[in-house]
């Protein structure tokens, strides 16, 4: 009897042993949820609130964003504008600059006309070679008064010279007329050579470039003199 009742206190004991144990376990057990439910709930406050702040910062750097986009569509819009306005500066300029050039081109080409025709004017209508030989009033030449110093038997023209025409003259010939009318006349015009030695505008420009390419002759003032040079040659 006193084995049974000493087993039954040890067994009563441990019972109350587990049971004690059994509930330090139950609340610690509630003690942790309730720990893991407070950190539980912190965790999600600080997430919501970082969710909240990450989207506030989102918006707000999309507005940015689009604010930096107007801004460089408006320095893109202004750049254009600026553009087309230098284009069309530029276009006047060199609209203004080709008109320019056009007008002094037009300017040398009169310049230069003056000096190889003299007063002859290209727009001035010429009279057709009569077909049949009529007869001539005579007249006296415009430079004639100006060349009074000319010679009697030098090469003045004469009544017919205008309307009679000229048999055709050797190369030779005609250049060693020219050079001598030119030395004699102490200068002489386009015109005045053309009509004293009776060749076409063209033979006596080729003439005169000739002389002038072979040192004898020289250009002033739309008139053409005998180099002196080629004057203490022949001399």
């Amino acid at each position: 009897m006193a084995l049974k009742n000493l087993w039954e206190q040890e067994r009563s004991q441990r019972l109350q042993i587990t049971a004690e144990r059994r509930q330090q376990v139950n609340q610690w057990k509630q003690l942790t949820q309730q720990e893991l439910q407070l950190q539980a709930d912190l965790l999600h406050q600080e997430l919501s609130s970082f969710v909240t702040s990450l989207d506030k910062n989102r918006k707000l750097q999309q507005q940015q964003f689009q604010q930096e986009i107007l801004e460089r569509q408006l320095e893109i819009l202004q750049i254009k504008t600026d553009v087309s306005q230098r284009q069309q500066e530029y276009r006047q300029q060199r609209s203004a600059k080709a008109q320019a050039l056009f007008q002094n081109l037009q300017n040398f080409r009169s310049i230069l006309h003056n000096s190889v025709w003299g007063d002859y004017s290209p727009e001035q209508p010429v009279p057709p070679t009569p077909a049949k030989e009529e007869k001539s009033v005579v007249t006296v030449p415009k430079w004639s008064i100006s060349r009074s110093a000319i010679k009697a038997t030098g090469f003045r023209p004469s009544a017919n010279t205008m309307t009679k025409k000229v048999p055709a003259l050797n190369a030779d010939t005609a250049k060693s007329k020219v050079q001598q009318y030119i030395q004699q006349a102490e200068g002489a015009t386009l015109i005045e050579i053309e009509e004293v030695i009776g060749l076409s505008r063209v033979q006596t420009i080729d003439i005169l470039r000739s002389l002038i390419k072979q040192g004898l002759l020289e250009q002033r003032d739309r008139q053409y003199f005998i180099r002196q040079q080629a004057i203490s040659r022949q001399t």
